[in-house]
Order: structure tokens, then C-alpha cells, then sequence
């Protein structure tokens, strides 16, 4: 994680500076890459080395035992050149390898093309679902949920609500989807509300505060109903779609067309050209951040995400379905957390959304930690300036090591 400014205290008042400069920059496709990798993780693979594929084929799905099925799609026209290799160490503080599908990327490819397969009035929810789960959907705000799991809720569900809050410093790629292609978005936003019975449905783009895009305050602010502390927004009859995620739907619905790519922004100092970019998954980060004019030599920091939420990355490091931003940020832009000791101001606790005790919990461990949305706050209002996020993701790591060990 990077902050992105030091502030002077914490406290309810304490304001996330937006940096929303490419807000005006209109979406563009990027430059196709050589080569995509495309995470396959316990997944089966449909292809072997040498294998061409066409834009949009499927390329390995998950077996049939799995708890939630997901499947991949090659996002160009390209050859296999590897199929099931190991990838290692991708996040700054990530260990542990992840199978990956490479294809290599043909000259004359082309992006997938729209073909207009489905008419959504003359579907049932079960056909949009199952459209979602074979098309890749997943969500796109960051979480990548599978979205059939979403749009298959066992509560009675009355609202659907897009979150196009994007809370997050710098990215602008979810206004600029809802500036170019509201049209789709709300064509998805409809599409769930078929899918889950819903019979209203709005898309909020809220910008009072960073937390507003948090999906238990989303609801609060925009039906005044409270997620119960443990709870999923369909419990109180809601279910909450991401922008992409919206317009992924449409797409995979109305054009037959699987989840190949998305919008990210791309940002920071070193940037010579910042904007929108529509960018196929799989690509790595290091072609991203070429073709948009990077200085490498003054990259103190690549951030894959938002600076709040995302994670330090390696350039190698691949654009997923939850990538909103790839950020390569400047020495002036970054905020590094250090280790002096905590004062015991109470800041971390007052920002809390959950209200939880951030360095109680961290002293002594509890699965209450596990409530923990990792957003930041606590770290941002540290006066002490603790990597208090980080070592909340390691202690979540290994306490989920511990109940999984137990049960």
C-alpha cells in the first residue's frame, strides 16, 4: 500500500485527497501486448502449447468439483506457447507460485467483435446467470466475485444498486465506462434486476467521502436500511453491482461476449501519457505502463489498484478483472509507513467503519479481525504513520491459515 499524502491528524473529519486528473481523458484501446498470461489457478487447461485460438475462445475452466466455477477466455487471437507453468512471487509481499496460461499474440489480431446474440426480454433469470458463469464474469471493483454466485441469491432481493462511487485517489475508469457507455450499464443494471427478481434498481455515484463506495454505507445512504455486522447486502434485499461489472453483463448478455478485457487508468508523475485505457487481461503491467510513457528511472513505486486499497507490484505483474488502475507513482507522490510507536490517539478505531480496535487486535488476534474491509483508513489517519494495513493482511493471512487448520 502507498499513502498518497501525510496528514496532520486522524479523526471522523479527515478528508482522502481525490486526484481525479483524468477524469476528462476519454477511453482508448491500448496497444495489443506480444503476449498475455492468464492466471489459471485451479483451473483445468482446454489447450496445449501450440494451439491456436481465436478472440474470445475458452480457454480452461474450472472442474467440476470446484465450490465456484470460473473459466478463462482468450482475450485475442493468439498461440499457446505455454500451458500450466508457474508464476512466482508477483506481489512486492507475495510468496507462493500461481499457474498461468501464455499465449502469444497474433500480428493481425483484433479485439473481439460485437455480434449481437441475445435479446435480454426473451431471457429467464436462470438463462442470464448461466450466460454470467460462462461468460467469466467476475466482479470488477476489486473483489472478483464470481457474478453468477451474485445475481443468485437465496434472500428475497428488491433493489439492485451499481456502485460507481470509485472512492479510490486518481482512478476515473468507472466514470469515464458511465460517461462513454451509461447505455450499457444500465442494460446490465436491468439484466440483474431480471436475474435476481428485483423490480428497482439505481446507479450511485456518490462523492462526499471516501468510504461512500463501501457497500454496507452505499445502502445505508441510499435505502437507510443497515447490513446486520457479519452480514451481505442481500440480507436486506440488495444486491450491489460494480460499473464494469454492469456493463460486462450487458455485454456477455446482449452481445455474447465473455469478460476479455476491461478500462483501467493509468497514472502518476512518471506518466507521459495518463488516461483510460481499454486493456485485454493478462497483459502485463510493464507493457502498460511502456506504451503509456513511463519513467522508470523516477517509478519509486508501481501500485496495481488504487494507492488506499491496492498493492505494490512487480512490473511483470499481470492486469486482472479487478485491476482499476495501474498507478506508477514519484517520490513526491508516496507517503512510506515507518515504524514509530503507536501513540495511542484512538484514530485507527474512529475511522473504522467497523469501529474495530485496530492495534488491540493486532497485539492479540482475533477472528473479529477478519471483519476487517482493508480499507485503509486506519494507516492514512496514523499520525505514527504504522503500516497498520499491512500487518492487518498478514494477520487475516494467518489466522484464516489457523481456522482452515482447525475445521
Amino acid at each position: 500500500m502507498c499513502i498518497v499524502s501525510s496528514p496532520g491528524r486522524g479523526g471522523l473529519g479527515i478528508k482522502i485527497p481525490r486526484l481525479k486528473r483524468t477524469a476528462d481523458s476519454p477511453i482508448q484501446r491500448l496497444e495489443a501486448p506480444l503476449r498475455v498470461r492468464l492466471s489459471i489457478d485451479a483451473m483445468t487447461p482446454l489447450v496445449t502449447a501450440g494451439d491456436r485460438v481465436e478472440s474470445g475462445c475458452l480457454v480452461a475452466e474450472s472442474s467440476g468439483n470446484a465450490h465456484w466455477y470460473r473459466c478463462s477466455h482468450a482475450p485475442l487471437s493468439s498461440t499457446v506457447s505455454a500451458n500450466g507453468h508457474s508464476t512466482t512471487g508477483q506481489h512486492e509481499n507475495g510468496n507462493g507460485s500461481a499457474r498461468s496460461l501464455e499465449l502469444l499474440i497474433e500480428e493481425d489480431s483484433t479485439p473481439l467483435g460485437r455480434c449481437d446474440h441475445y435479446h435480454p426480454a426473451e431471457l429467464d433469470p436462470e438463462e442470464i446467470r448461466d450466460i454470467a458463469r460462462r461468460a467469466g464474469l467476475l466482479g470488477m471493483g476489486g473483489g472478483m466475485f464470481p457474478t453468477y454466485v451474485k445475481l443468485s441469491p437465496t434472500d428475497p432481493i428488491d433493489w439492485v444498486i451499481i456502485n460507481g462511487c470509485e472512492s479510490e485517489p486518481y482512478l476515473t475508469c468507472d466514470h469515464r465506462v458511465l460517461l462513454e457507455h451509461r447505455d450499457e450499464v444500465e442494460c446490465g443494471m436491468r439484466l440483474a434486476m431480471q436475474a435476481v427478481g428485483a423490480t428497482q434498481g439505481t446507479i450511485v455515484t456518490a462523492k462526499d467521502d471516501y468510504l461512500d463506495g463501501y457497500e454496507p454505507r452505499l445502502i445505508q445512504k441510499v435505502l437507510n436500511r443497515q447490513v446486520p455486522k457479519g452480514g451481505r447486502p442481500s440480507h436486506v434485499g440488495v444486491v450491489v453491482l460494480n460499473v464494469q461489472s454492469a456493463q460486462a453483463l450487458h455485454r456477455a448478455v446482449c452481445e455474447h461476449r465473455p469478460l476479455v478485457d476491461r478500462v483501467v487508468t493509468v497514472d502518476g508523475n512518471t506518466i507521459q501519457r495518463p488516461g483510460n485505457y481499454v486493456v485485454p487481461l493478462g497483459t502485463e503491467i510493464r507493457h502498460v505502463l511502456d506504451i503509456c510513457g513511463v519513467d522508470w528511472d523516477q517509478a519509486q513505486r508501481v501500485i496495481a489498484g488504487g494507492p488506499i486499497m491496492g498493492s505494490p507490484v512487480q512490473p511483470e505483474t499481470v492486469v486482472t478483472a479487478g485491476t482499476g488502475g495501474i498507478l506508477a507513482l514519484s517520490g513526491d507522490e508516496i507517503s512510506e509507513p515507518n515504524h514509530n510507536p503507536c501513540i495511542r490517539c484512538g484514530n485507527c478505531q474512529e475511522v473504522c467503519p467497523r469501529a474495530l480496535p485496530s492495534r488491540q487486535l493486532l497485539r492479540r488476534p482475533t477472528d473479529q479481525l477478519l471483519e476487517c474491509i482493508e480499507c485503509g483508513m486506519c494507516q492514512f489517519s496514523c499520525p505514527a504513520q504504522q503500516p497498520i494495513l499491512q500487518e492487518i493482511r498478514k494477520a487475516k493471512s494467518h489466522l484464516r491459515d489457523a481456522n482452515d487448520l482447525n475445521s
